[in-house]
């Protein structure tokens, strides 16, 4: 009582009972459907704008925004999701803004 016929075809190609769409003109190659798209990591958006942030409100939160930049930057490595370049943009600008924080407060607190 086992069905042979698989619901769909495991090497991507059209059933025999199912017709192909034609072309909409003729000599036309047929449609081929564009890839989905990824997500865009949502953690590599947040790193970023909590960077930018950091540059002109709170510095010492650079630290922060470089560190959710990484987890987005990781996500966007693996394939998951989108955002590589804004991950690591988040990264730089974190890390600079929180450097430039640091030196700026030990310069006025101990000079």
């Amino acid at each position: 009582m086992t069905d042979e016929t698989p619901s769909f075809p495991p090497d991507a190609t059209p059933r025999a009972d199912q017709p192909t769409p034609s072309p909409p003109f003729p000599g036309a190659l047929p449609a081929i459907p564009a890839p989905e798209r990824l997500p865009f990591s949502k953690p590599a958006i947040w790193g970023f704008v909590i960077a930018c942030v950091s540059l002109f409100v709170f510095g010492f939160i650079g630290a922060l925004g470089a560190a959710i930049s990484a987890r987005g930057f990781r996500a966007a490595r693996q394939g998951i999701a989108r955002g590589r370049g804004l991950a690591i943009a988040g990264m730089i600008i974190g890390t600079v803004g929180f450097l430039y924080y640091a030196v700026v407060f030990i310069l006025t607190r101990f000079h």
